[in-house]
């Protein structure tokens, strides 16, 4: 997900964001990641840790609101 919750506001994954927030649609805890696009573009966005967030509807469809 682009974006989660970080004491009480919404921030977006960016390079200065927080490494640790929580999802905006069920709460559960959220690590930072980042990838490299195939043109050497990083991009960063929230996952959800292992286990949290089982019935999340934004974990599997992260676009979704």
């Amino acid at each position: 997900m682009c974006e989660a919750i970080v004491e009480g506001q919404l921030v977006s994954a960016a390079p200065d964001a927080p490494k640790e927030a929580a999802c905006p649609a069920c709460g559960g805890a959220v690590t930072k990641r980042k990838r490299r696009a195939t043109d050497g573009q990083v991009t960063y966005f929230y996952r959800h840790k292992r286990g949290v967030g089982e019935e999340c509807p934004l974990r599997y469809h992260p676009c979704q609101r």
